[in-house]
């Protein structure tokens, strides 16, 4: 199992997802929300049969962090990106909230101190934070398994999250936010 120096995890429950060997080197982190409203449901769903996505890393409200993988493998929480293979190319780092409430301050902290660790572990530089830190629904693209709408086919567009669907626009996870402060804390 895969570690990294600086990256506390207060629990390993590496859940009954698929974990597969990477299909390509990881190049970057992928940001999400699980569309969960309570912590301890979304921590049970990642054992529940039904359970189909999974994530490297889950933050909870109070920003503790429960690693739900191995971090060595993949994770079916990207699906059909325009970056290939994103599901092996980019851990996935999942606030645990919906598209309506915000990321708390304690989550944003965790999710910023998890990359800063991934960054330092594979040499990434600061320069890089931009093309290296994604939301889901910057990559996710539309396939014919999700519309039958051509016009749609390998554009954006087929998830919300980290930025969510708030009437205000504020996102749930704030991406431009993550990079400044890990560009800051490299």
């Amino acid at each position: 199992m895969m570690t990294f120096p600086g990256l506390e995890i207060d629990e390993r429950r590496h859940s009954r997802v698929l974990q597969e060997p990477l299909a390509a080197p990881r190049s970057g982190i992928m940001l999400h929300y699980d569309d969960s409203s309570r912590d301890d449901w979304a921590v049970e769903w990642f054992s529940d049969p039904r359970c189909t996505n999974g994530y490297t890393w889950l933050v909870l409200d109070d920003g503790r962090v429960v690693e739900l993988a191995d971090p060595a493998m993949r994770t079916p929480h990207a699906g059909p990106c325009r970056t290939p293979l994103a599901n092996s190319r980019f851990y996935g780092i999942a606030a645990a909230t919906n598209g309506l409430v915000l990321a708390t301050p304690a989550q944003l902290d965790a999710i910023v101190r998890i990359c800063k660790a991934l960054f330092t572990h594979h040499g990434w530089t600061r320069e890089t934070v931009a093309r290296r830190i994604t939301g889901h629904d910057r990559e996710a693209v539309w396939t014919p398994q999700y519309t039958a709408r051509r016009e749609l086919w390998g554009r954006p567009g087929r998830k919300v999250d980290p930025t969510g669907q708030r009437p205000d626009r504020k996102p749930i996870v704030d991406v431009a936010e993550v990079r400044r402060r890990v560009k800051e804390a490299l």
